[in-house]
């Protein structure tokens, strides 16, 4: 069996735009053998070598988290729209691999065996549990010479019959075989028996609809539904003799997306009845001889909304009681090695400035008729909005010491607190640092911290804003 420090490596190139993060199992180039590798974003680790050095439990565990991230449906939406990811088998031309379901079917294995057929009976004289209406319907009673009271001297009992040569329970065996073969290691158990039947698509699909049908547990509707997903994947994923694959995909090849969605999820904050669209400056293309208002030449309704395409959109926007922090996350290295080279460049410091000036010039429009005043970016007294910050957000790997102490003083479980520090700002030589976006705080937050937790957190953003405000 592989073991997992073996088959665990970290992100390592630096501002990557290819670099796959998740698992992925595929034939080597020189023997043809299957090859299982498991890569972890930057940050998530410091290195390879603490990597391998990690108890297999707590390596496990780190495993399961990542998955968890790189299949939770909440993030998936918010990456899809803010940006054109692909995930590393829609590159490919494949379908999903279903993570969730392998997993879950998994552990519904090993915490209740194998899905069985099974009827219930009821019969005079059996052994089981006594069904007590049944059997004052079907059974005289005898009555005692008193006749004060009856005595029952044989009951109907409920029997439960399994019969393990039933299809479901074969097809159960199949998903449960296929699942080991691809993540047993990561549960530390070798495949389950070999299953008896060939992969059938239309066979299985009949067993486990037949099944669905007349199951009303729970917990068996789940584990039909996550079967049923692996069939549809097994279906797709065949080899040239119609056996299924091994090999599989699961992550994505560019991990920015995800890092950007996870601190927004954690960082963004805005006033009530303002949307984050309010914050996107726009560019505009001024047709020469257009007769409408605004420059827009819409007499071709095709390209309508071409004019509106060129779009720049801050990453994270937390409006705090104090100010207004615009936060752009960088998936770039310099957490980990402390090189310049690896710092956002001006492209990045440019955008942060057009966007601090849009919020600065614009705040009437963004606010609007529904904005909140009493949350606003302004009061209504103030002839300008309050002071815009920011920050770029970059991932790096906190000591253990670090997170022990911030949860120490937080009084927080370790899983629960965020570790991050300020390793300086970057400003534009054009600019006289007069405002306070003038200057873009660079700003490390542990991988690790934000990937085990990241929901909208308000110690998190009180923390961030005094570490921006005052440095």
């Amino acid at each position: 069996m592989q073991k997992l420090n073996e088959i665990c490596s970290c992100e390592s190139k630096a501002n990557s735009e290819t670099e796959f993060v998740g698992i992925r199992c595929e034939k080597s180039k020189e023997d043809g053998a299957l090859e299982t590798s498991i890569i972890f974003p930057l940050g998530y680790f410091k290195d390879d070598s603490a990597l391998r050095e990690l108890p297999e439990d707590e390596l496990r565990e780190c495993v399961v988290n990542l998955f968890t991230v790189l299949s939770d449906p909440s993030l998936q939406e918010q990456i899809h729209q803010n940006s054109s990811i692909s995930t590393f088998a829609e590159e490919h031309g494949e379908s999903e691999f279903p993570m969730v379901s392998y997993l879950n079917v998994i552990r519904n294995f090993l915490d209740f065996g194998y899905l069985d057929e099974k009827e219930i009976l009821y019969k005079k004289g059996a052994n089981g549990k006594i069904s007590w209406g049944r059997t004052i319907k079907a059974v005289r009673p005898v009555i005692t010479e008193n006749e004060q009271n009856l005595v029952y001297l044989d009951f109907v009992a409920r029997k439960v019959s399994y019969n393990e040569d039933t299809l479901i329970t074969q097809v159960h065996k199949f998903c449960v075989h296929d699942a080991l073969v691809k993540l047993g290691f990561l549960f530390g158990i070798d495949p389950s028996e070999e299953p008896q039947l060939d992969f059938d698509y239309d066979l299985f699909c009949n067993a486990i609809h037949s099944k669905l049908a007349k199951t009303f547990n729970d917990r068996d509707l789940r584990l039909l539904a996550d079967l049923a997903r692996i069939v549809e994947y097994l279906a797709g994923h065949k080899t040239e003799d119609g056996k299924t694959a091994n090999e599989f995909y699961f992550g994505v090849n560019k991990f920015a997306p995800v890092w950007e969605a996870m601190v927004d999820k954690i960082f963004g904050k805005l006033p009530q009845g303002v949307t984050k669209d309010k914050f996107n400056p726009h560019l505009k293309f001024v047709v020469e001889g257009s007769r409408n208002g605004d420059g827009f030449n819409y007499q071709d309704e095709d390209n309508k909304d071409e004019n509106h395409r060129s779009t720049l959109r801050p990453d994270t926007i937390m409006v705090m009681g104090e100010g207004v922090y615009i936060l752009d996350s960088k998936y770039y290295k310099y957490g980990l090695t402390g090189f310049n080279s690896h710092l956002p460049g001006a492209e990045s410091v440019c955008k942060q400035m057009a966007y601090a000036e849009y919020v600065e010039t614009h705040w009437k429009e963004i606010l609007g008729a529904n904005g909140d005043s009493s949350n606003a970016t302004h009061s209504q007294n103030d002839a300008l909005p309050k002071p815009i910050y920011n920050a770029f957000i970059m991932p790096y790997c906190a000591d253990a010491e670090k997170w022990d102490e911030i949860a120490a003083v937080a009084e927080l479980p370790r899983n629960d607190v965020y570790a991050m520090k300020r390793a300086g700002y970057i400003y534009g030589d054009w600019k006289d640092r007069s405002k306070p976006y003038h200057k873009i705080h660079c700003i490390l937050l542990d991988m690790k911290s934000v990937m085990r937790n990241y929901a909208n957190n308000p110690a998190a953003q009180d923390e961030l804003a005094e570490l921006i405000k005052n440095s």
